[in-house]
């Protein structure tokens, strides 16, 4: 039951940040908030993982925003604190799986763009889908 509860707060979490990544090229500050502070609750409420098993997983979107900032946003503020949300319901193992799933895809996609000429190597071109992507991916395997 628990997991359910887990998986549909994260796909969640990632549809709406997906929609608003893939239209405006931003997350929403209010949802990363509003889900952060859910997840914490879920997590004291339900005990299924240990509190340093969720700050693993944020500490992994903290890396992404030290990235951020040492890169000028080559990879944006937003991505980071989206995965530091889906750090504290997943963990360190299963972010990082998330964000290898969502680069892999980028990579694909985003690739077979560059060599069909529909996209720059240089366009800024949003993340979050690409995550969501992979998540949907996970449940299935």
């Amino acid at each position: 039951m628990e997991a359910k509860i887990i998986k549909s707060a994260v796909f969640l979490l990632l549809l709406i940040n997906g929609i608003l990544d893939w239209r405006k090229g931003e997350v929403s500050l209010v949802s990363l908030l509003s889900f952060g502070a859910a997840g914490i609750g879920l997590n004291v409420w339900l005990g299924y993982q240990s509190l340093l098993e969720a700050a693993g997983g944020a500490g992994l979107g903290i890396l992404l925003l030290l990235t951020a900032f040492l890169t000028g946003e080559a990879i944006g503020f937003g991505d980071g604190f989206l995965l530091c949300v889906t750090g504290i319901y997943l963990g360190f193992w299963e972010n990082l799986n998330l964000l290898f799933l969502g680069a892999v895809l980028s990579a694909l996609i985003l690739g077979a763009g560059v060599l069909v000429k529909k996209v720059k190597l240089k366009d800024r071109l949003p993340f979050v889908p690409f995550l969501l992507l992979g998540f949907i991916g996970r449940l299935f395997l």
